[in-house]
């Protein structure tokens, strides 16, 4: 059925209506400047291909007001764009539970398929490490509200039914390859702690000592759950709820989630509500799509072009003494006139305030390490691009190099190049770093840069008997050098986090870096407002 241009621009203005959360937007309305992230884009893609438009991901990026992709997108019976850059043929055989000796498989097991790339890289290091803490990730919040122990297992027991991610233990050498076991069943250790006689200084003292231990107790990757919940009860109407989980599991959008769908569980438990019904999620899809995308020759060329000549960033290097844990590690909020004219920036530009803050951390990184060509990673979201993909629970995550000449820019041109950059690489973002590496003989870069914006905490509001505050979290990663700027939710505000390994680098890196990016973001808002 032929369906008008006038028509498909009805369509999308709707959708964009819908995923946005807006009353009205214009033809020349930017995605980016209202919100838009590269999750909503995939809800955006999923919605628009029910409403019989077909576009991806990377036009979105490349099309970003409503007036050019509305041009851009196929209508009904047109070729549609192919979704992430991955080829659509089946792909290699992925094992799978009838390949495996039955004798070695543990009775209970529904399903078995192999590690995605990154959780490859995950077990790898953490296998090297002593660090119990490494790719360790805690969350914690405040609930306000009936405590009921019944109703939090219950929650959980719902969580675990849906999301097979969560009943998955890994084996790493009984079978030709390692392979991840999803089970049929499994059940969440609670660990409940009576707080109620203590003040308030020392319940804090007492959390924080669970924390740290909890940091430092290891996970048994061959036994699921992979996760473990703390309870401390502060009083008759509140407790500290406490998430521990393995990062092989869930990328740090997936926990959020968890950790979101969980206090709702427990809401309608209480309240003796059903859950709502969603479909049950599979990371298996990824992990097939990953390894199609590690065959697509298109996207090694890539890789293999945008990296030729380049040379690794001097990064200062320790100095032999024992270095001061607190000093190689930096979180702090980001000025408040600084992060309002980021926002300020992201929509005059047209670009997502990821960019903003990316253009500031390739300035001072070159700045850092006297370089003008400046090669750093980029963690990025691989969801496959279907209905529903924002609700699936696992790791999409894949880390790209993005490469910059940062001397060849004015300030308001770096911004540009940043987002270039990135938009540039869509078709080919798939493509797994462990290949990238492989192919390029060395570690393409040192130090990775990682933007996110939690949204999915928002969900949260629609609690009817609970209510939810102060959250707190803590990870840990491989990489010598990681800067990070996470949007916090409960305010429009930033959070600026630097670390580094203080093996491998000098331990005053975070505080020369902090200044660096400031000055360079207070320069790109001076330039371009």
């Amino acid at each position: 059925m032929d369906v008008s241009r006038d028509e498909m621009f009805e369509r999308l203005e709707d959708v964009w209506l819908r995923v946005l959360g807006r009353d009205a937007i214009g033809a020349d309305d930017n995605f980016f400047a209202l919100g838009g992230d590269s999750i909503i884009a995939i809800r955006l893609v999923a919605e628009a291909r029910a409403a019989g438009l077909e576009f991806g991901v990377e036009e979105v990026f490349l099309h970003p007001t409503l007036g050019e992709l509305a041009r851009a997108a196929a209508g009904p019976g047109e070729t549609p764009a192919e979704a992430g850059g991955v080829p659509q043929d089946a792909g290699p055989p992925m094992t799978s539970l009838t390949d495996l000796d039955p004798g070695l498989v543990p009775q209970g097991v529904e399903d078995a398929y192999p590690l995605s790339s990154l959780q490859l890289g995950i077990l790898y290091h953490c296998e090297l490490s002593e660090d119990a803490g490494l790719y360790h990730d805690l969350t914690g919040v405040r609930v306000t509200g009936p405590w009921d122990e019944a109703a939090l297992r219950g929650a959980l027991a719902d969580l675990v039914a849906r999301h097979d991610i969560l009943r998955t233990s890994f084996e790493l050498a009984d079978f030709q390859e390692p392979v991840q076991l999803v089970h049929s069943t499994a059940t969440v250790p609670v660990e409940t702690e009576d707080l109620r006689g203590l003040g308030g200084p020392e319940q804090r003292r007492a959390l924080d000592a669970w924390w740290r231990r909890e940091s430092a107790t290891p996970f048994d990757v061959t036994a699921a759950p992979l996760l473990r919940i703390h309870v401390g009860l502060l009083d008759d109407r509140s407790f500290r709820l406490s998430l521990s989980v393995h990062h092989v599991l869930l990328d740090g959008w997936s926990f959020a989630r968890l950790a979101t769908e969980l206090l709702i569980a427990y809401d309608h438990r209480i309240g003796g509500d059903g859950l709502a019904p969603m479909p049950a999620s599979r990371y298996r899809d990824f992990v097939a799509a990953e390894r199609r995308a590690a065959r697509d020759t298109a996207s090694r060329s890539y890789w293999s072009e945008l990296l030729k000549g380049m040379r690794p960033l001097a990064l200062p290097e320790p100095s032999g003494t024992a270095a001061d844990a607190d000093a190689c590690e930096l979180v702090e909020e980001v000025p408040a006139e600084l992060a309002d004219g980021a926002q300020r920036v992201s929509a005059a530009l047209g670009v997502p305030v990821k960019s903003v803050f990316l253009a500031a951390h390739l300035w001072a990184m070159g700045q850092l390490c006297d370089a003008g060509d400046v090669v750093t990673g980029l963690c990025g979201n691989g969801r496959p691009e279907t209905a529903g993909a924002d609700l699936v629970l696992g790791v999409f995550l894949n880390v790209v190099p993005v490469r910059v000449q940062v001397t060849d820019h004015s300030w308001k041109g770096l911004v540009q190049a940043a987002f270039d950059a990135e938009r540039e690489h869509l078709p080919h973002r798939s493509y797994p770093l462990a290949r990238v590496t492989k192919e390029l003989g060395q570690a393409p870069f040192e130090a990775m840069f990682n933007y996110t914006d939690f949204h999915v905490f928002g969900a949260a509001e629609s609690l009817r008997r609970i209510t939810a505050d102060g959250w707190s979290f803590a990870d840990r990663t491989n990489f010598p050098v990681l800067v990070e700027v996470n949007r916090l939710q409960e305010r429009t505000a930033y959070e600026l986090s630097i670390r580094v390994d203080p093996a491998e680098v000098a331990a005053d890196v975070p505080a020369r870096l902090r200044e660096l990016w400031t000055n360079a973001l207070s320069a790109i808002v001076r330039e371009t407002l």
